[in-house]
């Protein structure tokens, strides 16, 4: 039989292959040849690549030299430099030779930026469409002259700002620099950072907003956001508390019916949380915190149709699933240090409230060997698992995931797993496995990998202290077709 080649396919056809690649994959296969490389770095892909650009190694004008040859059009740049040590007309070269193709820069010195040098960096990059500021915006020093007016932003969509001290200079004023952004992400803890949000209230898409003093907190539940879809909302636990700050926030809630997607950063109360079930049917994604919430207090979770993930956090109660009616659409469960009074009821419930589940991690969780067991043997929808940090886990626990038949990636991070955890887990369908920091494994497990899981196309190996690089040879010996990733992360 003839056998076809990658190489003879058309070239046309390799970016077709290439957008089903995951990022990590694609630079992999951007190393294989310069017509490779070429796909890789194609305009379709450019949007998933960033640039890092890292001035604090002392190497600045390398980047200048070899930068302003390339031939690739890059969109996404980070700069990343010491404050006291900033070359500018080195950035500002960079930044002309990709002028008319960055949409994103991210401006990242270690302590602040210049007012003076902000506004040089802006004026190279008309067609920016987010922006990330991430240090202190500083006043100029010393006899310097004033700074010109800032370009005017006009196609800038989304605006990251990690402190708000560049709103109280005279010399800038995003509302009128950044008309037309959707998407806003910075502390309100001004009267300057109010009305910002304000002016923005009526257009904005996504919110991020982080209140480290309470002046502001109630004063910004008055605004309204009737675009806004995704919010990320970060506040101190104290204010809920307040029942009339618990009020304010239940209106705040009510006038959004268009939220897709809610990240809370606080315990909010049960009155909170029924606010937003009634008033955001459109909810797709909902993280909390569950200290403050008891019994039944998911009861009304299934009136929300669209829901496809909930992240949890804290302590959190089994009988808190009490009264609620199935939610087929919930298909990502994630529980992030996280303390159940009862695991096992906890997931009994939620086996029949959520028959579609296929995406659950468990990271510094109280997960026990009996619950892992119930979720291996009742909840067969489950195509992904993450365990990390789950100290209840002995080696008795893994003995049953091979009735999860349709798993296909499974990480195990942090665990005192068994020397003989492939023995213990039976031949399995896995696609991809991770194995991070679990230091009872060497080598000697590695070919049992070969043997339990035929059908591996991925495995990382990182910072299991007793696995050699010998070791991980000779598993790629053994697996060829298998992508294998091992590396230190400390």
């Amino acid at each position: 039989m003839e056998t076809t080649e990658i190489s003879d396919l058309p070239e046309e056809l390799l970016p077709c292959i290439f957008t089903h690649l995951p990022l990590q994959d694609l630079k992999n296969a951007s190393l294989v040849c310069s017509t490779w490389a070429q796909a890789a770095f194609s305009g379709r892909f450019l949007n998933r690549i960033m640039l890092r650009v890292d001035f604090r190694d002392g190497v600045q004008h390398q980047y200048k030299q070899y930068l302003v040859q390339s031939t690739r059009t890059y969109r996404n740049v980070g700069f990343y430099y010491r404050s006291d040590q900033l070359e500018l007309e080195v950035l500002l070269a960079v930044l002309d030779k990709f002028k008319e193709s960055i949409v994103c820069l991210k401006i990242c010195p270690n302590y602040f930026i210049m007012v003076h040098d902000l506004r040089q960096m802006l004026v190279q990059v008309p067609h920016l469409e987010s922006l990330y500021i991430v240090s202190r915006i500083c006043p100029e020093l010393g006899n310097r002259e004033p700074v010109d007016p800032f370009p005017v932003l006009r196609k800038l969509k989304h605006l990251y700002l990690e402190n708000d001290g560049g709103l109280q200079l005279d010399e800038i004023d995003f509302r009128t620099m950044t008309p037309n952004i959707t998407s806003l992400d910075m502390d309100c803890d001004s009267k300057r950072a109010l009305s910002v949000y304000r002016h923005f209230s009526h257009q904005l898409r996504e919110l991020a907003v982080f209140f480290k003093r309470d002046d502001f907190f109630l004063p910004f539940c008055e605004l309204r956001f009737p675009q806004l879809e995704i919010l990320d909302f970060y506040c101190d636990d104290q204010q809920f508390d307040v029942p009339h700050a618990v009020h304010a926030v239940c209106k705040y809630f009510r006038q959004m019916p268009k939220l897709k997607r809610i990240t809370l950063r606080c315990n909010v109360s049960e009155e909170v949380l029924a606010a937003i079930i009634e008033s955001c049917p459109n909810l797709m994604t909902l993280f909390l915190k569950g200290d403050n919430l008891g019994a039944n207090a998911f009861r009304n979770l299934s009136h929300l149709k669209k829901l496809k993930c909930l992240k949890v956090e804290g302590w959190i109660r089994c009988n808190i699933w009490q009264g609620c009616g199935p939610i087929p659409s919930l298909h990502e469960l994630y529980l992030h240090s996280v303390l159940i009074d009862d695991t096992q009821g906890f997931f009994r419930l939620l086996k029949d409230i959520a028959p579609n589940l296929e995406i659950m991690e468990a990271i510094e969780s109280d997960i026990d060997d009996e619950c892992l067991k119930y979720i291996s043997c009742n909840i067969n929808s489950l195509r992904y698992l993450v365990l990390e940090f789950c100290p209840n886990l002995t080696e008795d626990a893994f003995s049953f995931l091979d009735r999860l038949t349709r798993l296909s990636e499974l990480k195990l991070g942090y665990l005192d797993v068994p020397q003989n955890l492939f023995e213990l887990i039976p031949a399995n369908s896995i696609r991809r496995f991770s194995l991070y920091r679990c230091d009872k494994l060497d080598d000697t497990i590695l070919p049992l990998v070969a043997e339990k899981f035929p059908k591996l196309a991925r495995m990382e190996i990182a910072s299991c202290h007793r696995i050699t690089l010998e070791g991980v040879e000779l598993l790629r010996e053994l697996m060829p077709d298998t992508e294998i990733e091992s590396f230190m992360l400390f």
